[in-house]
């Protein structure tokens, strides 16, 4: 499911929905994100050590 970062409060706002024509509002603090670039997985977290969880 395509998902974007808010550029404002940077949490990640989901949508079933990717056109250029839908508006995209952050859900958390309803600013407008559609010109943010959409993303399709989560980047993965990495512990103290470097290492991917």
């Amino acid at each position: 499911m395509p998902y974007k970062i808010c550029t404002y409060c940077g949490k990640a706002s989901y949508s079933a929905a990717e056109s250029p024509s839908v508006k995209w509002l952050c859900p958390y603090c309803d600013k407008d994100i559609s010109h943010v670039e959409g993303l399709t997985s989560l980047p993965q977290k990495e512990d103290s050590e470097g290492q991917e969880q």
